[in-house]
């Protein structure tokens, strides 16, 4: 006889999920026989986390594979790092042109049988596509390579504007925090094994981790296709409107524009570092580049921990100190690090820095959030992501001509440290979640 699981849930909470009569929340998981329905709102058990969390996984393998690895194979064909480093401005461009198109595509085509899963699925196979191609074309020509690494940032900037969705459709105003920090620990996990198993790789062959993160996307995406649960949003949903006039209209609303410019600003502050710090190192504080990478791999740990840690910021209320508190903490760090020239107060610097990194990783898009109307969580999603990319895309050429301006790395730390302070301004400006809800209602 076939059994039905079902929790009973209250009618306000029932709207996040599939509908059922009398106030009955349930989700439907593809795989279980037709009217097997799986117990509703269990977002805070570490199982959920866990298969939400395991495409980030994936889409921080690849994107730390491509980033890295790609420049080598490039190297190998000829030493151009002029026309490496052209090449490789198909990552800002993938990451700002994909979520534009996908984000809104995704909301349109979510449905309560598969919700963004063909997204995920499909961008995990393009990105498998192009990984597999560079490491076939290894040693062809620039233009092979390049197509291929185009491909695999389409296929995982696809991944993550779906999957980023998800933190919206998956989870109550009060666990958006626990749903982002759980992907952005994700993601860093699937960087520190590219970076530290891809190391490994390259001593067999300078294309084998690419064979890694082929392997790896869809395999680490299978779980979240597979189990996560389809939502359907909550609230009324609003009008369908052409790309450009609905982009338009999210970038001027209240609220949306200021945190965006704040996202702006605090994302030219870090974005520049990983470029730069390793030559930052060996110039200031006599670090070899062996040490250097240990120091990087140290900051990202501890921000790792810290985005884990706010994960369990579960009041809304709370969202928004605790961001301006990393936004403070960042920008007083980095600007204490360009202060500095000890290792050791540095170090302390860059500790404080990486705490206030790990608050806004995970709080900032948590406070977006409650920005974000029914059926429109990929639009939005885009519109964050995509800024993101175009900031860190400008981020690095202005560093670059302020460390050629003032002849010292230095200015590295304190053209980041003011442009993170300088993101208090818009961010005072922005609404409470609670507030930001009420605005969000209010929409026509």
């Amino acid at each position: 006889m076939t059994s039905r699981l079902v929790q009973t849930v209250p009618p306000e909470a029932a709207e996040r999920v599939s509908l059922a009569a009398g106030g009955v929340g349930v989700f439907e998981i593809p795989g279980l026989p037709a009217g097997v329905l799986a117990p509703a709102l269990r977002r805070t058990g570490f199982a959920y986390l866990a298969v939400f969390a395991m495409a980030a996984v994936g889409a921080g393998l690849v994107r730390t594979v491509t980033t890295t690895y790609l420049p080598l194979l490039l190297a190998d064909i000829r030493e151009a790092p002029g026309l490496i480093g052209l090449v490789m401005m198909v990552n800002s461009a993938a990451g700002f042109a994909v979520p534009l198109l996908v984000g809104r595509w995704s909301d349109r085509r979510h449905t309560a049988r598969h919700g963004r899963r063909p997204f995920i699925v499909g961008g995990a196979l393009l990105a498998a596509c192009g990984l597999s191609a560079a490491a076939v074309g290894h040693g062809t020509s620039f233009l092979v390579l390049a197509l291929a690494g185009t491909v695999a940032y389409v296929g995982v900037n696809v991944v993550t504007t779906a999957h980023r969705a998800l933190v919206h459709d998956c989870f109550e105003g009060g666990q958006y925090a626990r749903g982002n920090g759980a992907q952005e620990v994700a993601m860093l996990i699937g960087g520190l094994i590219g970076l530290a198993v891809g190391g490994l790789l390259t001593t067999l062959a300078p294309w084998a981790p690419f064979v890694l993160a082929a392997v790896g996307m869809p395999l680490l995406a299978w779980p979240t296709v597979r189990w996560l649960p389809v939502t359907v949003p909550r609230g009324r949903k609003r009008g369908v409107s052409p790309p450009f006039r609905f982009y338009a209209a999210a970038l001027t609303r209240p609220g949306v524009r200021a945190l965006l410019a704040a996202e702006v600003l605090w994302v030219i502050g870090y974005a520049a570092l990983p470029v730069f710090f390793i030559l930052y190192a060996q110039r200031v504080l006599n670090l070899d580049a062996a040490r250097a990478s240990l120091w990087l791999a140290a900051f990202a740990v501890v921000a790792g921990a810290v985005m884990s840690a706010a994960g369990y910021v579960q009041q809304p209320r709370l969202h928004k100190p605790f961001l301006a508190l990393g936004v403070l903490l960042m920008g007083t760090g980095f600007l204490a690090a360009g202060v500095f020239t000890s290792l050791l107060w540095v170090s302390v610097a860059c500790a404080l820095a990486a705490v206030g990194f790990g608050l806004v990783s995970t709080l900032g898009f948590s406070l977006f959030a409650a920005l974000i109307p029914r059926g429109e969580a990929g639009g939005y999603t885009a519109i964050y992501y995509s800024l993101r990319a175009a900031a860190s895309a400008l981020a690095v050429p202005v560093a670059g001509v302020a460390i050629a301006s003032s002849g010292s790395y230095r200015s590295l730390f304190l053209l980041g440290g003011a442009a993170t302070l300088a993101a208090l301004v818009p961010l005072s400006l922005s609404p409470s979640p609670e507030e930001g809800a009420r605005l969000t209602r209010a929409l026509p």
